[in-house]
């Protein structure tokens, strides 16, 4: 089997990772975001880590540039998410997610706030006041050194975070990542694109060992390690794309 990381990659993984646990048992936020093309493998390490992690709090947006019209989906997706659960009190939401350059997470926010500010218009409430969205994320340098402009203002702002590691090992990775969401074809850029529809999830043996070695690093019994929220992913992918 080849290796997917180095011994220094894991370890630096493992600390930005115990630090994203922490701040969510610290936040105690009232839904987790974890979109659902790269935040998987995150929330099974996390899982791992803490095993009061509140996974029942746990949506799965669709919240990436390779869904095929992404802005309709996600904007469908976070207007029902909105309409189902707000009861008129304060809400809190922290995003998981992989940060690179930060262009997909700051994508993500700005799509949330837009949603909320149509509704806003929409009930005569102001919306924008008593939600909060944060991102909590998981970064690795870019190639150029440099995070997109708007990320590093929302950085600045305190309303993102990024726990870096040498390396997102858990990143563009198919093996230590267990979904596979149907195609949509190629984009104009030639890029494939994606349905927020789940096709199959898949537990290759390499991901399995990567979940052994998390348990493993952190003292806890790799026989007793299974993934989580298997139901719930397709769950709330259909739940909140529904007319």
């Amino acid at each position: 089997m080849i290796q997917q990381y180095s011994e220094d990659e894991f370890e630096s993984f493992m600390t930005a990772m115990k630090k994203m646990s922490d701040i969510l048992c610290s936040k105690k936020p009232d839904y987790i975001f974890a979109p659902i093309l790269g935040s998987v493998p995150l929330v099974d390490v996390l899982s791992i880590m803490n095993r009061h992690f509140p996974s029942e709090n746990l949506e799965y947006p669709p919240n990436s540039s390779r869904f095929l019209k992404r802005e309709e989906i996600i904007n469908k997706w976070y207007s029902n998410f909105v309409e189902k659960n707000y009861q008129g009190k304060k809400m809190s939401i922290v995003c998981i997610d992989e940060v690179i350059s930060g262009s997909s997470a700051t994508k993500g926010y700005d799509e949330f706030y837009k949603t909320l500010y149509d509704l806003s218009k929409e009930k005569g409430v102001s919306l924008e006041r008593k939600i909060n969205y944060e991102i909590l994320g998981i970064g690795e340098k870019p190639r150029s050194n440099k995070r997109n402009r708007s990320f590093t203002k929302l950085v600045n702002k305190k309303k993102a975070k990024v726990l870096e590691t040498k390396r997102i090992i858990t990143a563009d990775n198919s093996l230590l990542n267990p979904i596979r969401l149907k195609k949509g074809g190629l984009n104009p850029q030639g890029r494939q694109v994606y349905l927020p529809e789940i096709e199959f999830i898949s537990y290759p043996q390499e991901y399995l060992v990567f979940l052994y070695n998390v348990a493993t690093s952190i003292g806890v019994n790799p026989d007793n390690v299974n993934p989580v929220n298997i139901m719930k992913m397709q769950e709330s992918l259909e739940r909140y794309l529904r007319d």
